[in-house]
């Protein structure tokens, strides 16, 4: 067994064709054919079988691809660890950012980039469980995502880089722009990203919080963006990290619900793979980030009405 037929296997598996895997690997079908039965002489088992919808993985095969995708990422972890380590130089970094990170991101890209201007860096949305399957894989380097659990044992490594309180939001002028309490929002309709079914629900852990029942209408939304832009523009609430409001990237017509009582604290975690540890380029930029938590925040370009005030007009909270 070796990486040259670790790599045609995992094509082969994600592509569920030779031909395709074969102009993947810019070589011959026949030559990927061989790799191919190289390994399963190797291994002693059949890894795939053809079918009417192409190649498909036997049940050896579906176990060695989960190890064969590790070990491709930690080789190539390995091979660009050696390469920053000599001259800083070369090697992606791929991650990904919860929005509750949006404060301190752009300090640490700049940061990072002034150290390590030629690694490759790419930014995805944490959307789990996809995100921490490709943690798992290899294939993120970590994630930095919102918890408001307490103890999680999930196999990952964490640390919390801040912790932050949480807030109400809702569009400019929504009938409830003046409700001081979850007790007045229970009817309201909510938009929610992730799962609303996992036991880390924010939305039932709030009205928990207060003996109250949760909502019943609520909308999962996998991506911040479009759940940001529907409640701008809807009377959908949202919860979010509170130092969101005061945030450039935030729609001009979000305003923070004025409650008179807390809702649940959020951490933000750091998650690496437990028992791998991160390359230079992601130890960087993990420091990186935590010295941009560590730098004062600068005040907000943008005027926001104080989430206590009256609201005099429909375009205050």
């Amino acid at each position: 067994m070796n990486l040259r037929q670790l790599r045609a296997f995992v094509l082969i598996a994600e592509h569920r064709s030779i031909r395709a895997a074969a102009r993947a690997l810019f070589v011959t079908q026949p030559a990927a054919t061989r790799s191919l039965r190289e390994l399963e002489q190797s291994v002693g088992a059949e890894l795939v079988r053809r079918s009417a919808k192409g190649v498909e993985l036997t049940a050896y095969g579906e176990a060695l691809y989960k190890r064969a995708v590790l070990i491709l990422q930690e080789a190539r972890k390995a091979q660009e660890e050696i390469g920053q380590m000599r001259d800083g130089e070369g090697g992606t970094l791929n991650l990904a950012i919860s929005s509750a990170a949006l404060t301190v991101l752009p300090a640490a890209l700049a940061a990072f980039r002034a150290r390590m201007p030629r690694v490759a860096v790419a930014f995805n949305e944490v959307a789990p469980p996809y995100s921490h399957e490709q943690l798992e894989s290899g294939r993120y380097d970590f994630l930095v995502q919102t918890e408001y659990d307490g103890e999680i044992d999930d196999g990952f490594a964490r640390t919390t880089l801040f912790s932050l309180p949480l807030a109400v939001g809702a569009r400019a002028g929504h009938p409830l722009r003046g409700a001081r309490s979850l007790a007045d929002l229970g009817d309201a309709l909510w938009l929610l990203p992730g799962n609303i079914q996992a036991p880390a629900n924010l939305l039932r852990l709030a009205f928990d919080a207060h003996k109250l029942p949760p909502p019943r209408d609520v909308i999962p939304c996998q991506s911040i963006a479009v759940a940001l832009a529907l409640i701008s523009e809807s009377d959908a609430l949202g919860i979010f990290v509170r130092n969101l409001f005061d945030h450039q990237l935030l729609p001009r017509g979000l305003r923070m619900v004025p409650l008179d009582h807390a809702l649940p604290a959020a951490r933000v975690s750091i998650l690496t793979r437990a028992g791998s540890p991160p390359t230079p380029a992601a130890q960087c930029f993990i420091d990186c980030l935590r010295e941009a938590q560590a730098m004062p925040r600068r005040a907000s370009t943008r005027s926001r009405p104080s989430p206590s005030a009256p609201a005099a007009t429909d375009t205050a909270c």
